[in-house]
């Protein structure tokens, strides 16, 4: 019987000892699994867990694109105000901010990041892109689970690039309609229910018929040109013309289905004609009560409208843009954060993402206060300074619904720009002058994207 017991003895030894060599080797391999995904991937690892240090000093380089305003000089302020409220309790950080004009903004990062010299924070005020490359920090490494849920579920999905955040969200820019209440009552839909579950192309041209009264038209666009273009696509569910990697993101049918919609808007009888000057005078139309809603609204126009709008005697009431998909128009700007190709360490890289942590909330209320944008993380959403009623702000704010998809692509920088303005903003212009099928409009984009992306990097 004692032998019996003694073996039992070291035979659970055995097994406790196998158990515990199999959980030491999980641990080893969970800690080194980012060292050998990095090393595969030839890049070097970055270290979250990194802590800075009060010894040593941090130089880093922050390049802006302020937003488009008359006057940037309060932007500047109030930016440099926040980063020497960020120094102030962290004397051992350097920063030098530069300031970039619209005109060079992209091709002065591009440049910067084929020379593995690029600064170690970049915001662009008015891009959306995410993604530059294989230079660009994850910066949601940095951040535990907590801190992620900072930003809404989908706002944090329109940033992701495959199901990793490299840039965070800082704002969103609404498109919005605005109506007039007192001649904007169609009974296929109210302000209630569209808020809760969105609207469909359809419904929309459904209730501008039901709101045109003859002298007064259901519905003026602020614009036919490539705006309008931009709108749809959001409508659409698919913003961006192309992924990061290059493969198409609409498909002939898809553009195609626009293109009809298009069609279908100046042919309604609810807006004015001939459709090729729809928009003209929209914003009197409106303001003279002449137009029961007018739209797409952005961020600048939007506020602006609704205080001329108050003041013409006109009772106004946000509406979001239709959307085949049920998501609201909100395209995002982002704080993006570089590693150098000659890397500089681990706790450089963690200085860099702790300013980044600081910054995109002080971006946000810059951005917010000066622009109109919408800040897009929930704690900064309880303080909003907007002249819109209850039910307008919340049409405004419904980051919710949010598109989880991208409204840009990269990685070189600037080059949905690009494609935008050379390809995509002439086929509409073209086929909006009736000189295109819907077709014609189709094939023009698609061969105009595959030249320019073999033409490209």
């Amino acid at each position: 019987m004692v032998k019996s017991g003694t073996h039992r003895r070291k035979k659970w030894r055995g097994r406790l000892f196998i158990l515990a060599f199999i959980c030491l080797l999980s641990y080893v391999g969970y800690q080194a699994y980012p060292y050998a995904s990095a090393l595969l991937q030839g890049q070097p690892y970055l270290n979250p867990r990194a802590k800075t240090r009060s010894d040593e000093t941090y130089q880093l380089e922050v390049w802006v694109k302020l937003p488009t305003l008359a006057d940037t000089k309060p932007a500047r302020e109030m930016l440099e105000r926040s980063i020497a409220e960020f120094t102030a309790g962290r004397p051992n950080f350097e920063i030098n901010i530069t300031y970039l004009p619209e005109a060079q903004a992209m091709e002065r990062l591009q440049l910067a990041l084929q020379a593995g010299t690029p600064p170690d924070l970049f915001f662009h005020a008015d891009s959306s892109q995410t993604y530059y490359g294989e230079l660009q920090i994850p910066l949601e490494i940095y951040l535990g689970p907590q801190e992620k849920l900072a930003w809404p579920q989908l706002v944090w999905q329109q940033a992701a690039i495959g199901k990793r955040v490299y840039a965070l969200p800082v704002a969103l820019f609404p498109r919005v309609m605005l109506a007039n209440t007192e001649l904007w009552q169609p009974t296929s839909c109210n302000q209630a229910d569209v808020i809760s579950a969105g609207w469909t192309w359809g419904q929309f041209l459904q209730c501008i018929s039901e709101a045109d009264k003859g002298t007064v038209h259901g519905y003026v666009p602020t614009s036919i040109g490539d705006a309008f273009f931009a709108s749809m696509l959001a409508s659409w569910g698919q913003p961006a013309a192309l992924t990061n990697d290059g493969s198409p993101a609409w498909t002939r049918e898809h553009l195609i289905s626009i293109a009809e919609a298009w069609t279908q808007l100046g042919q309604s009888g609810a807006v004015p004609s001939p459709p090729a000057s729809m928009d003209s005078d929209c914003l009197n139309l409106f303001l003279n009560k002449k137009a029961a809603a007018i739209g797409p609204l952005n961020h600048h126009l939007a506020t602006w409208l609704w205080k001329n709008a108050a003041e013409a005697g006109i009772t106004p009431a946000l509406w979001p843009m239709p959307s085949q998909t049920g998501h609201s128009d909100l395209r995002g700007v982002y704080l993006a954060a570089f590693r150098q190709s000659t890397y500089q360490g681990h706790r450089h890289t963690k200085a860099t993402a702790e300013l980044a942590q600081y910054l995109v909330s002080e971006l946000a209320k810059q951005m917010h206060q000066l622009t109109g944008a919408v800040p897009a993380q929930n704690h900064l959403l309880t303080d909003l300074n907007y002249p819109f009623s209850q039910e307008s702000l919340a049409v405004y704010t419904d980051l919710a619904k949010a598109l989880p998809v991208a409204y840009a692509y990269g990685p070189e920088p600037g080059i949905a720009a690009r494609h935008w303005e050379h390809t995509i903003a002439p086929a509409w212009a073209t086929f909006v002058a009736g000189q295109y099928t819907a077709d014609e409009f189709a094939e023009a984009i698609l061969t105009g994207l595959v030249r320019a992306t073999i033409a490209g990097p």
